[in-house]
């Protein structure tokens, strides 16, 4: 079982996965809804991408104004809304269903552990 196979089968996540370095959607598993729609992954993808240029963006805008300390690099970010939810760290991210998730704070601690396992492998 991979990291990801480990996400999707906890409680409340319907898809784990990594964007490449072009901001696309590089591996994934999901469950439920995003199985059988290819239109819901494009979606995934331009979600993720958006908002993540979005936040670049502007911690390096703030980065200019900070006088001590730094807002780069962007690390990642959280959405909440309706019935789900989005949490990114790094190049990976996790979809939600928050009604049955006990914080989202707990998912953005795993995909840090994912994005620890990976600059291991990477230094190794």
């Amino acid at each position: 079982m991979n990291a990801f196979d480990d996400l999707v089968s906890r409680r409340g996540v319907i898809m784990a996965g990594r964007l490449g370095p072009n901001g696309r959607v590089a591996a994934h598993k999901s469950k439920g809804l995003y199985i059988e729609n290819p239109a819901a992954l494009e979606m995934a993808h331009w979600f993720c991408s958006a908002a993540t240029t979005m936040f670049t963006s502007m911690a390096a805008a703030l980065d200019q104004l900070t006088v001590a300390g730094s807002w780069t690099p962007m690390s990642g970010w959280i959405y909440n809304g309706g019935d789900y939810g989005i949490a990114v760290h790094g190049a990976h991210f996790v979809f939600v269903e928050t009604a049955k998730i006990e914080s989202l704070d707990e998912m953005v601690g795993l995909l840090r552990q994912l994005d620890s396992s990976a600059d291991s492998a990477v230094s190794a």
